[in-house]
């Protein structure tokens, strides 16, 4: 089966912006080292980053299910997709667990797969972001134009995705 052309577009929008928030300098080395989207067929396979076992952190994509499925060991970075695909792709999303814990977030009736990969692209060393905003943000914030200081980690972010991803709008849209 022939690649569906609107997942080639996908993945360039993704990789545009992985390499715009690596140039502002808000991924991990390691973690920008292993990106990639792959698509074949009406799927496709992005990895956002290494978790600490050095297993690649993955979200698998279904376009003709309008569906995707997001791997994390970090139960908070899970929250944080889990809300933004809702917010921003219109998605229908779960936790997915193993036993107790959550293991990753499976998101359905995906309305927007546009903003679905522009959230797979920015949630790369989220992890790393949330804990130490002002190591990655700067010491006021600057990154971000002074906003989302608050108290929160995951509503941080939250707001500091959401914030970048309308800074870099015009950037993106010359895809």
């Amino acid at each position: 089966m022939p690649t569906n052309p609107e997942l080639i577009k996908l993945c360039q929008l993704w990789d545009k912006l992985t390499e715009e928030l690596n140039k502002m300098g808000l991924f991990d080395k390691e973690d920008y080292e292993v990106l990639r989207c792959k698509a074949e067929g009406n799927e496709a396979e992005v990895t956002v980053g290494v978790e600490d076992s050095g297993s690649p952190l993955i979200a698998d994509i279904y376009y003709d299910k309008r569906k995707l499925e997001y791997y994390d060991e970090y139960e908070d970075v899970d929250r944080i997709v889990k809300k933004l695909m809702e917010q921003r792709a219109g998605a229908r999303c779960d936790f997915m667990r193993e036993d107790e814990d959550i293991v990753g977030v499976s998101c359905e009736d995906i309305r927007n797969f546009e903003e679905a990969f522009k959230v797979l692209g920015s949630i790369t060393s989220s992890a790393y972001r949330m804990y130490e905003p002002t190591k990655w943000y700067g010491p006021n914030f600057e990154k971000l134009d002074g906003e989302c200081r608050i108290e929160d980690d995951i509503e941080r972010e939250i707001c500091a995705i959401n914030k970048l991803l309308e800074k870099l709008e015009a950037r993106l849209k010359r895809i």
